[in-house]
């Protein structure tokens, strides 16, 4: 079951910053690496290329986390515990080119041929310190006065 993502973390997810991905390696230490990402349609999409030993150990595990810290304000962060829905060399070279105008504005120039592959991760734990939405059991002031109790 996937925590609901609320409004406000869906609009923090939208900005764009990069990402911690953390992935066990076989030892069972964790690997912990920037990465770019888009959120889209309630799922996360990164970019690797193959021969990228995070991927490797992704792709073993099939689960990642990633964290999310607001570049301008170390207090607004974002957890996410995800697990492998796939990985896919098809449609990956397009959008390594689509995060790179995201981020930087400007197509994607490889130092080296590389063969992309897409990440797609499906969340299953979302915390955030961002603000929730009200509970329906939650009294609110009305007026600037706390209701009584019945």
């Amino acid at each position: 079951m996937t925590d609901p993502i609320s409004p406000a973390t869906a609009a923090f997810l939208d900005e764009v910053m990069p990402v911690i991905v953390g992935v066990r390696r076989a030892d069972g230490t964790v690997a912990m690496n920037p990465a770019w990402y888009e959120f889209l349609d309630g799922r996360f999409w990164l970019n690797s290329w193959r021969g990228a030993r995070w991927l490797e150990h992704l792709e073993r595990e099939r689960r990642a986390s990633m964290l999310f810290v607001d570049p301008a304000d170390m207090h607004r962060v974002v957890r996410v515990s995800a697990s492998l829905a796939r990985t896919d060399t098809e449609g990956a070279a397009e959008h390594v080119d689509r995060l790179s105008h995201r981020y930087r504005g400007e197509p994607y120039r490889s130092p080296s041929p590389q063969r992309r592959v897409l990440i797609e991760l499906v969340p299953t734990r979302v915390r955030s310190t961002l603000p929730a939405p009200p509970s329906p059991n939650t009294a609110t002031p009305v007026n600037g006065k706390w209701p009584a109790h019945k």
